[in-house]
C-alpha cells in the first residue's frame, strides 16, 4: 500500500470554516465517486487562541492505493478530472504539495479523532537513509499526554531524484485522546531537533470520508 499525501492552503478570500466545510462536505462526496479511491482521510487544522498560528498548511489529504498501477487508472479517469476541477473552487493550486510515501506504524493502537502532524525537513548534513533510521528510533514516551497510535510516514526514494526532493522528509503523525495546547505540541518537536532543520507542528481533527 502506498500513500498519496497532498497537503493544500485554502484559497482566498475563503475563510477558514468555509474553506473546511466545502472540503468535507461538498469535494469528499466528488472525490469518493471514485471507484478507484480507496481509504480516503482528510486532517483539518484546529485554529483557536490557545494554539500557534501558521497559514502555509491548511490540511492534508490522504488516499491509499494498492500500488502506482492504481494511482495511475485513478489520474487517468473522467472522476480525477472533476476532482480536479472542483479543486480550483476552494485550494490554492500554487500551494499544493503531493508526497507519495510509504506508512510505517510505530505504535499499534486506536485510531481517536483528534491527532497531531509534524512535518520534519532533515538536517543538511544528515544522509537521508541515517535520517529515516533516526526517525523510526526516537522515542515518544516522555511526552505529557497519552498518545494512542502512531506513524510516520516516509517519501517514496523515486521523489529524490534529478535534484529534486519532497517538499517534506518524514511526516510523524500522533493520535491523541485529549485535549492539548501549545506547549504540549512543542515537545513533540523538541523530540525531533537532533534530525530536523525544521518541523512543523499540526493539531488536527481527523475525518474519515471513506474507509475501505
Amino acid at each position: 500500500m502506498i500513500n498519496a499525501m497532498t497537503i493544500i492552503k485554502k484559497k482566498e478570500p475563503l475563510t477558514y470554516s468555509d474553506f473546511q466545510a466545502y472540503w468535507r462536505k461538498e469535494h469528499g462526496v466528488i472525490v469518493t465517486r471514485s471507484p478507484d479511491i480507496g481509504t480516503y482521510i482528510q486532517s483539518h487544522p484546529i485554529y483557536n487562541d490557545e494554539l500557534d498560528f501558521d497559514n502555509t498548511i491548511d490540511g492534508l489529504a490522504e488516499i491509499w492505493f494498492e500500488d502506482t498501477n492504481a494511482m495511475r487508472k485513478l489520474a487517468a479517469s473522467p472522476e480525477y478530472k472533476a476532482i480536479q476541477e472542483d479543486e480550483k473552487v476552494f485550494i490554492d493550486s500554487k500551494a499544493v504539495h503531493l508526497i507519495i510515501a510509504e506508512d510505517i506504524i510505530t505504535k499499534k493502537g486506536r485510531r481517536t479523532d483528534k491527532k497531531i502532524l509534524v512535518f520534519v525537513k532533515k538536517k543538511a548534513k544528515i544522509d537521508l537513509n541515517v535520517f529515516r533510521e533516526k526517525s523510526l528510533g526516537i522515542s515518544f514516551e516522555k511526552v505529557p499526554y497519552k498518545i494512542t497510535r502512531s506513524k510516520i510516514s516516509l517519501p517514496k526514494l523515486g521523489g529524490y531524484k534529478d535534484e529534486k526532493s519532497p517538499e517534506w522528509d518524514a511526516i510523524f503523525t500522533f493520535w491523541v485522546e485529549e485535549q492539548i495546547n501549545q506547549k504540549d505540541i512543542d515537545v513533540l518537536k523538541e523530540n525531533l531537533s537532533g534530525i530536523s532543520s525544521s518541523a512543523l507542528t499540526k493539531y488536527c481533527k481527523s475525518i474519515v470520508i471513506q474507509d475501505k
